[in-house]
């Protein structure tokens, strides 16, 4: 079986990312505006050491 490598963020989601923390979206709207999962939002977020609205 294949084992499947993660997509690599790039320099403009990590902008939206940012941008939508500072605008007090939750992790599930930017999972999905960013068409990633949950974890994988918070993971980013908590290695940029940006903090997610509860």
């Amino acid at each position: 079986m294949k084992t499947l490598k993660p997509k690599e963020w790039s320099d403009l989601e990590r902008r939206k990312l940012t941008a939508m923390i500072r605008r007090r979206y939750g992790a599930a709207e930017i999972a999905a505006a960013l068409r990633r999962h949950v974890g994988s939002v918070k993971r980013m977020a908590r290695a940029m050491g940006l903090l997610l609205k509860k």
